[in-house]
């Protein structure tokens, strides 16, 4: 064998030699750097539930990127974080839908919808609409500059989008059959007040104000049905459930209103001794109802009346029976007996900062700002 050919071989040898080094140092490395569990695997036994899958999300932790919103849109886990970007996950097995960056950072992005499996975002004036069949992006609109607010809220019917303005109008456009949106009115509250909530459905439009006003109007006209006036600003979004509408205001008190009339179907408010600056939560028999530093309260639909109350509560997770899932500071998920009004049991949470309201099933979605995220159920 020529010189040569010794020297290839030996050079060959030598390369080799160092990729096998860097494999094995990478290796380690990469098996060093998996994040740990973000629930411990004997408390999650302990306490009864079981995990369904955990994935680690590219959030850019380097750059000041936070995990920042968790939604359930079934089939979908959406999650945004304080950059905007937007991870979209099949909330039954953990799986990639998609991701994109919705919007630029640090614009005001409102609490999204979903109608008819598709996904639709408020930028400022811009509404963008997102179908997670796809992964895309299928329209981008501007809705003007009456739209944008620091405080923007969006609803929509099978009609009509509606937006809540920085000229303290409601706008109504109409959806045409090339998609186009067009506004077809607007309409303000009696005093002009800013209006922070919008709710719709095909046969009405309800608004909240910071006055306290909760109005009802027709869906194609600025014609008001019914207003009912409360003692204190409402800047909580409405909740709508079959015929009964919810709003809890900054006066401490949660009020249930029919629907149709705008009349209170309770003997008098519920007083949560708080502001209540979250909207309440309706589940099967109970409201949940988050009351800042009283904690999270569980009111009777049918009365009124406290059923209980968790002094550190923050968010329902799910409903499983008669039992509600908790989420509680610092990081406790403490379990509910709804029917006798106590709690059952806890489970240390530590590390866990953000969770989905889900009310599609008996299944927990938690989650933290450097983008771990996990799915329970309840056994």
């Amino acid at each position: 064998m020529n010189r040569a050919s010794v020297c290839k071989r030996e050079q060959f040898s030598t390369l080799f030699a160092w990729f096998a080094v860097w494999f094995l140092i990478m290796g380690f490395g990469l098996e060093a750097a998996q994040p740990s569990p973000l629930l411990s695997p004997e408390l999650l036994s302990e306490a009864g539930f079981e995990l369904n899958w955990e994935i680690h999300l590219p959030v850019k932790t380097a750059v000041g990127e936070k995990l920042e919103r968790l939604y359930v849109f079934d089939p979908y886990l959406v999650v945004l974080t304080n950059q905007n970007f937007l991870f979209c996950r099949d909330r039954l097995d953990g799986s990639r839908r998609f991701e994109m960056q919705i919007a630029e950072s640090r614009l005001p992005v409102a609490e999204p919808l979903c109608l008819e499996g598709r996904l639709f975002f408020l930028v400022g004036s811009r509404l963008i609409i997102v179908d997670p069949s796809v992964g895309a992006v299928i329209r981008k609109e501007d809705l003007g500059e009456a739209a944008a607010s620091r405080g923007v809220c969006l609803a929509r019917n099978e009609r009509f989008v509606y937006v809540a303005g920085a000229d303290h109008r409601l706008h109504a456009y109409q959806i045409q059959e090339d998609g186009d949106h067009v506004e077809l009115f607007s309409a303000t509250a009696d005093d002009d007040s800013a209006i922070t909530s919008i709710l719709a459905t095909s046969e009405q439009v309800f608004f909240a104000t910071t006055s306290g006003a909760v109005v009802a109007m027709k869906t194609d006209e600025p014609v008001k049905l019914w207003q009912y006036n409360c003692s204190g600003p409402i800047t909580a979004s409405l909740v709508l459930d079959g015929g009964v509408l919810y709003a809890a205001g900054e006066d401490t008190k949660l009020y249930k209103l029919d629907a149709s009339t705008g009349k209170m179907l309770w003997a008098m408010p519920f007083f949560a001794g708080q502001k209540i600056l979250h909207a309440p939560v309706v589940g099967r028999s109970l409201v949940y109802l988050n009351a800042g530093r009283s904690g999270l309260f569980g009111v009777s639909k049918e009365s009124g009346q406290e059923v209980w109350n968790v002094p550190s509560g923050q968010s329902l997770l799910c409903e499983s029976g008669q039992k509600a899932y908790i989420f509680a500071a610092p990081a406790v998920i403490v379990v509910m007996d709804n029917t006798r009004g106590r709690p059952l049991y806890s489970m240390n949470a530590a590390g866990v900062t953000h969770c989905a309201v889900n009310q599609v099933d008996a299944k927990i979605y938690l989650a933290d700002e450097e983008g771990r995220a996990a799915c329970l159920s309840v056994r």
